[in-house]
Formats: structure tokens, sequence, C-alpha cells
């Protein structure tokens, strides 16, 4: 199994987003961690549509478990210590049902900060979790990280640094073009994504927007190469950003790309031999 972390490196391209689309799609069980540092978790009241407390589960309660050594990776799935919710078990909710995900799926998500005062004090959960999630994705369930954005000299880099694969979220424009390909020359991530790691450990998703949309080929040629694309759905993403009723998801362009995306990705952990299988 593997560790995947999706991040952005400007703008706001719709990373949590996208990080929920393809944990719902995942082909395999899945724990989806959203450790998004730049504002309160938009999951719990967006994908869960303010449903639960924020008790139910969270990253902070994941950073106050690690100061009490309490961080083992049976400890995320403990329903009495309620680290992570259970998505594939959560009862029907009648008033503001929560989008479908596929039968016989298994997702767990850690929703991120609610306290926005506590992101500074919790700077050495970031050295804790990689071993953490690896132990997870050792046990036969993958990790999708969702970063945000991500800023210089991040505290949160240990995390880019022991993922299997790292995606760059993106909109296909000259604009962001221009910023990654800046934003990449800085000395934080020059030693980082050099020519060899850009196709083999960093991969890009674009995500379309109103905007008058470049080539992907140009991303390829002078960033890394891109790992695929979402259309310009804002209807059918709204399923996964603020919990959007979904009646017809086959119709949904959005859900139809994050199958397709989920898909690959897990093809490209698989053929580069960063799947590790549970004996």
């Amino acid at each position: 199994m593997a560790v995947l972390v999706l991040t952005s490196l400007a703008g706001s391209p719709g990373v949590t987003t996208a990080a929920t689309a393809l944990a719902v799609h995942w082909p395999r069980p899945v724990v989806l961690l959203e450790a998004d540092t730049n504002g309160a978790s938009s999951m719990m009241t967006g994908f869960f549509r303010s449903n639960l407390p924020s008790k139910a589960g969270g990253i902070e309660k994941v950073a106050l478990a690690s100061t009490r050594g309490v961080l083992r990776r049976e400890d995320v799935f403990d329903p009495e210590l309620a680290l992570s919710i259970a998505v594939h078990d959560l009862p029907p909710i009648k008033e503001m049902p929560l989008p479908a995900i596929p039968a016989d799926h298994r997702l767990w998500v850690v929703p991120g900060f609610v306290n926005m005062r506590v992101v500074d004090g919790v700077r050495g959960l970031w050295g804790q979790l990689p071993s953490l999630l690896r132990s997870i994705s050792e046990d036969g369930v993958d990790v999708i990280v969702d970063l945000g954005r991500l800023v210089p000299e991040d505290p949160r880099l240990t995390l880019i640094d022991t993922a299997d694969r790292t995606v760059i979220l993106a909109e296909p424009t000259m604009v962001d073009l221009n910023r990654l390909y800046r934003r990449l020359a800085m000395d934080d991530l020059a030693t980082r994504v050099d020519a060899f790691t850009r196709g083999k450990r960093y991969g890009l998703l674009l995500t379309e927007g109103p905007a008058e949309q470049i080539p992907a080929r140009d991303f390829h040629q002078h960033v890394m190469p891109v790992l695929g694309t979402f259309p310009y759905d804002p209807t059918g993403a709204a399923t996964f950003s603020h919990g959007r009723p979904d009646p017809k998801p086959n119709r949904n362009r959005y859900r139809a790309a994050a199958r397709k995306i989920a898909i690959e990705l897990d093809t490209l952990v698989s053929r580069d031999g960063l799947d590790r299988k549970v004996s």
C-alpha cells in the first residue's frame, strides 16, 4: 500500500475537493488525512455537511494523542479514541444525507483543524506523522494526505519527503504555469524536486477553470508530468466540496474524472513498486 500527498504551490485549485473525490473512489481501503494549516477544516462543514460534531474525529485529536504517546496505527481506527471517522459505518442521515461512497468501499477520514489557534503549537506532529502513515500503509490501507497550499519552508515538508508520491494541483493557465516554475526554483523545493525525482515521485493534476486554458504538454515540458485533469464542473465538484446532493452520480463529470484518476494513480503506485503488499 502507499502514502500519497496532494498539495498546491499557489492559488486555490481545489486540493481538498480533489483529495476527497479521489478518496471516495480509491480502489482500495484508504485513510484521508486533512492536514491543511491555511484554514479551518472544510470537510466538516462541506463533505460532512455539518452533520458531525468536531469531537467526532480530527487532526487536533491526533496531535493530542501524539503528546500522550497514543499514536499507533491501530489507534487511528479505534472508535473509542475517535481519531478518525469511518465513513462507511456512518448511519444514514435523512435530513442532510452525505454524498454516497461506492458499495463495500472502506474510507476513514481525519478532518483538519477546527481551532486555528493551535496550529503553531502542533509543529512536532509533522515529524511524527510519517512513521504513523507508513505503518498504516504497511497494514493494508492506503493513505491520502491533503496538505492544501504549501508555503516556503513549510514545516509539513517532512510529509512530502516520506510520501511515495506527491501530486501537485494547479489550474492549466499561463499564470499557474509561471507560478509553479518560479516556486519550484526556490531552495526548499529545488533540492527536492530535481530532474530525477520529477517523473518518479512528483506529478501534476490539473483542475480546469473558467479562465483560458493552455495545453497540458506545456506543463509537462516546463514543470513536470501531468497525471490527469479534472474538468470544469462546479456542480459536480460541489458534491465533494460542499456535500451537494448527487442524485445522478453517473452524470457527474467531476466524479467520473476522480474515478479514472484514482485508478491511474493506483496503477502508477503498483508499476513503480511503491505498493507495499501485506503478506
